[in-house]
C-alpha cells in the first residue's frame, strides 16, 4: 500500500510541476509581445537600348570589351526585360519595457530576386515547369537587442547603420532600396536634452580564423602574417530641435582593415593595369557632416563626408557632398532641387597611384531613374544561377551603379491629388576626371586601373535625362507606381580606349512597381 501511495504521490507531484510549468509558460507568453512589420514588393523593368548603341546589343566586341574603356557588351538582345520579387519581414519581440529584440528576415534577394531565376536543374528530377526555392530561402539579415537603461540604450547584435542622407551609412529601409548598411555592433545611444551621442564598435569581417589570419587554399588554412579584421570605430553627435525644424551633427568613423585579407574572400584594394583587385589593408577616417532645416515652406538638407588616411599604403584623401532642397507651394504642388558631387580618381603616370581620391556614394542614394541606377555593363550577365556552374560570387548586379566621379544636378516637381501623385525631373551630370593620352586612368565601372591606349581625351559630358512617374496610394499599406525615363548619354561613354569609339543613342527605361508595407 505504501508503495502504491508513493507512486500516486509521485504522479501528483509530477502533474503539479507540469501544471506550474504550463501556467508559468502561459504567463511568460502573455508578458511577451510580438510585433510584425515589413514590406512586400514586386516590380517589372524594361530597358530599351541598354548598350547605348541601338546596333550593338546582339554582339560582343572582344577588343573593346578588354580595352578597359566604357564599352557595354551585348547580352544577345538590344533590350532588357526583367522582373523582381522580394519580401522583408521585421519581427520585434518586446520582452518588457526595457528590452527589445529586433530582427529582419529576407525572403528572396532585393538585388537578384528575379522572376525565373530558380529554374530546377536537369538532374533535380522534379517537375521542370516549376520554380524552386533556390534564391528564395529565408535568411536572417539582421538580429539585435536594445536594452534601455538609465544611461541610454545599449545596442548589441547585427544591426542597421544609418546617418544623414545615406551617402556612407544607409540602412536600406526604403521600400525600393537594395543595399543595406549592416554591421555586428556594440553601441550606446545617450541623450542629453536636444543632443544625442552614440559611440559604437562595428565589425564587418573577422577574416577566416579567430587567432590572426589565414588564407584558405584547397580547404587548408595557411597562416598569414597580420590581421584580416575589418572594423569601424565610430562616434556620432547629433542635435535635434523639433520646434525649430532643425537637426544636424557629425559622424566620426575610423575604418581599419588588416593587411592579411584573403585574396579569394577578403576586402580588396585598388586593381592596377586591368588586373584583378588585390587584398590590402586600410586605415582611414571619415568625418561625415550632416544638417537639415525647414523654413516654412522651404526645406534644406545636406551631407558632407570627408575622408583622410590610407588604402593599401596609398594616400586616401577625398570628399563628397549632396544637397537637397524643396519648396512646397501648397498641399498639391511642390518642387525640389538636388545637386552634389562625388570625387573621381585623377590620371596617373604609373599603374600604382601615389594617391586615391574616388568616392562612391551608397547605391541606395538615387537622383534619376536610369543614370546612377542601372549598371548596363552587367546586363550581359551572369545574373542568375540557373546554370549550376555559376556560383553566387560570380553574379553581376544590374543595379550596382553608385554616384562616383560626377557632378550632378536634378530639378523636379510633383503634383498630388487625393491618392495620386505625379512627378517629373530633369538630371544632368558631368565627370570630374577623364582619361587622357599617355597616362593611366581609373574605370569606375570595373573599379580597376588601365593604361590609355589612344590619343583621344575622354569627354566630361555624361549626359542628361528626363523622368516621369506616378504613384497611386490605394490605402496606407498599398502603393502602385510607374516610372519612365529618357536618358541621352554624353560623349563620356564614347570612350572605349580603342581607335573605334562607342556610339551613343537614347536609352529608354520604364518600371512598374507594386508594394505593400505593414
Amino acid at each position: 500500500m505504501g508503495s502504491i501511495n508513493g507512486e500516486v504521490m509521485k504522479r501528483q507531484i509530477h502533474l503539479l510541476i507540469t501544471a506550474m510549468a504550463v501556467i508559468a509558460a502561459g504567463h511568460t507568453a502573455q508578458a511577451l509581445e510580438l510585433d510584425w512589420g515589413g514590406a512586400f514588393r514586386a516590380e517589372g523593368h524594361y530597358i530599351r537600348n541598354y548598350a547605348l548603341d541601338s546596333d550593338s546589343g546582339y554582339t560582343r566586341d572582344a577588343v573593346r570589351e578588354n580595352a578597359g574603356g566604357y564599352y557595354i557588351p551585348g547580352g544577345g538582345s538590344a533590350n532588357a526585360n526583367f522582373q523582381n520579387l522580394f519580401l522583408k519581414l521585421k519581427p520585434k519581440l518586446i520582452v518588457n519595457d526595457n528590452i527589445y529584440i529586433k530582427s529582419e528576415w529576407w525572403l528572396g534577394d532585393p538585388v537578384f530576386g528575379f522572376f525565373g531565376s530558380a529554374a530546377p536543374y536537369s538532374f533535380d528530377q522534379r517537375q521542370f515547369y516549376s520554380s524552386q526555392s533556390r534564391g528564395s530561402t529565408i535568411s536572417a539579415q539582421r538580429f539585435w537587442a536594445d536594452f534601455v537603461s538609465d544611461v541610454g540604450t545599449v545596442r548589441i547584435g547585427r544591426a542597421p547603420l544609418h546617418w544623414g542622407l545615406g551617402l556612407v551609412w544607409n540602412n536600406g529601409d526604403g521600400v525600393w532600396d537594395r543595399y543595406a548598411s549592416t554591421g555586428d555592433t556594440v553601441a550606446l545611444l545617450t541623450k542629453f536634452g536636444s543632443f544625442s551621442f552614440m559611440p559604437s564598435f562595428t565589425k564587418y569581417s573577422m577574416g577566416n580564423n579567430i587567432s590572426g589570419s589565414c588564407h584558405v587554399f584547397g580547404g587548408v588554412c595557411n597562416t598569414a602574417r597580420g590581421g584580416a579584421d575589418v572594423t569601424d570605430i565610430s562616434l556620432w553627435i547629433k542635435y535635434e530641435n523639433p520646434d525649430d525644424d532643425l537637426e544636424g551633427g557629425v559622424n566620426f568613423i575610423k575604418r581599419v582593415s588588416g593587411a592579411a585579407q584573403d585574396p579569394a574572400a577578403g576586402y580588396l584594394g585598388i586593381g592596377s593595369a586591368g588586373t584583378t583587385q588585390l587584398p590590402s589593408g586600410a586605415h582611414f577616417n571619415i568625418w561625415d557632416l550632416y544638417g537639415k532645416k525647414r523654413f516654412g515652406k522651404f526645406s534644406l538638407a545636406g551631407e558632407l563626408p570627408i575622408t583622410t588616411g590610407e588604402v593599401a599604403g596609398i594616400d586616401y584623401k577625398t570628399f563628397a557632398f549632396a544637397v537637397e532642397s524643396g519648396f512646397k507651394f501648397n498641399e498639391k504642388w511642390e518642387t525640389g532641387l538636388k545637386f552634389g558631387q562625388a570625387a573621381g580618381q585623377p590620371n596617373m603616370q604609373t599603374p600604382r597611384p601615389d594617391r586615391f581620391k574616388a568616392f562612391f556614394f551608397n547605391p541606395n542614394y538615387k537622383v534619376a531613374h536610369i543614370m546612377f541606377n542601372y549598371q548596363f555593363i552587367s546586363f550581359a550577365g551572369p545574373n542568375s544561377q540557373n546554370n549550376p556552374a555559376v556560383n553566387s560570387t560570380q553574379l553581376l548586379s544590374p543595379f550596382d551603379n553608385p554616384i562616383v566621379n560626377a557632378r550632378y544636378i536634378n530639378w523636379g516637381g510633383s503634383f498630388t491629388l487625393d491618392k495620386w501623385n505625379f512627378n517629373t525631373s530633369f538630371t544632368y551630370a558631368m565627370a570630374i576626371e577623364t582619361a587622357k593620352p599617355g597616362s593611366f586612368f581609373y574605370n569606375t565601372w570595373r573599379r580597376r586601373i588601365y593604361q590609355s591606349a589612344t590619343q583621344q581625351e575622354q569627354s566630361k559630358n555624361m549626359g542628361w535625362e528626363m523622368d516621369y512617374g506616378f504613384k497611386f496610394h490605394w490605402d496606407e499599406a498599398f502603393v502602385l507606381s510607374g516610372d519612365i525615363g529618357f536618358f541621352f548619354p554624353g560623349s563620356f561613354y564614347g570612350f572605349s580606349n580603342t581607335q573605334a569609339g562607342n556610339k551613343q543613342s537614347m536609352v529608354m527605361g520604364g518600371a512598374v512597381k507594386a508594394a505593400v508595407t505593414f
